[in-house]
């Protein structure tokens, strides 16, 4: 049996348009509900599973048009790619109808991708994490100026994302983005980062990444790291990826 907890953010803390939006979506879903009584095909499911690379942000668009009804969104991700976070995190919110589970984690990238979903569902044993996004390069000092200048204007984009979701200030978020700000599931709905905390089921493995390569981690995470020889290789990117900002 299903055991929920849920935070402020579900009991009318969030913002006006996710009200506006959780109040279509039920309308949506009363709808639903008698189309399926009718025999008409349960909700889609969509598996956001480890880095974020290139190509995921028009996988994922591709689905949610193909998917007009509601669909659940399943993330074990530690991030990636900042952009394709953001264009995923778009395509969610014009969707409209995207519920969010996060099993394992949803870090970086992919906390941005959960919280812009419907309504959140977190594991208890999950984290969310949230800091600013990072690049690997080289250069000029005028092209390095630049690219920190895209940085600013990314993690600015990033946290109004975070702020119009959760209704925090965009200053606060952009001040946990620069600590790099890990959540356990009860911290995530506490602060309105997830609606709901799942206590049934066995927990998946957060996905395989090098949590050494965060300030942050918490030690749970760097000694799975450890323990699977995932401190000295970072994940696969997929192509391109490390050409892009990531988050």
């Amino acid at each position: 049996m299903q055991s929920v907890f849920e935070g402020p953010h579900s009991r009318g803390w969030q913002s006006a348009d996710k009200k506006i939006r959780r109040i279509s979506f039920r309308l949506r879903a009363a709808r639903d509900c008698f189309a399926v009584r009718a025999g008409a095909a349960m909700n889609a499911r969509y598996d956001l599973s480890g880095v974020i690379g290139e190509g995921d942000a028009v996988k994922l668009s591709r689905f949610l048009d193909d998917n007009p009804g509601a669909v659940a969104l399943y993330i074990n991700s530690p991030g990636g790619s900042a952009p394709d976070g953001a264009a995923m995190a778009a395509a969610i919110e014009r969707h409209g109808r995207v519920t969010g589970h996060i099993e394992g984690i949803a870090a970086s990238a992919a906390s941005l991708v959960a919280v812009s979903c419907y309504q959140v569902t977190i594991h208890e044993a999950a984290v969310l994490m949230l800091h600013e996004p990072s690049v690997f390069t080289d250069g000029p000092a005028d092209f390095l100026r630049q690219i920190a200048d895209t940085l600013d204007k990314m993690s600015l984009g990033y946290a109004g994302t975070y702020a119009r979701h959760t209704g925090h200030p965009v200053e606060r978020v952009l001040a946990w983005m620069k600590d790099e700000t890990w959540l356990t599931a009860e911290e995530a709905v506490s602060l309105r980062f997830a609606d709901k905390i799942q206590r049934a089921g066995g927990a998946k493995i957060a996905a395989r990444a090098n949590y050494f390569s965060f300030k942050a981690a918490p030690a749970q995470l760097l000694e799975l790291a450890r323990k699977n020889g995932w401190a000295t290789v970072s994940p696969a990117p997929k192509k391109k990826e490390t050409e892009d900002a990531s988050l």
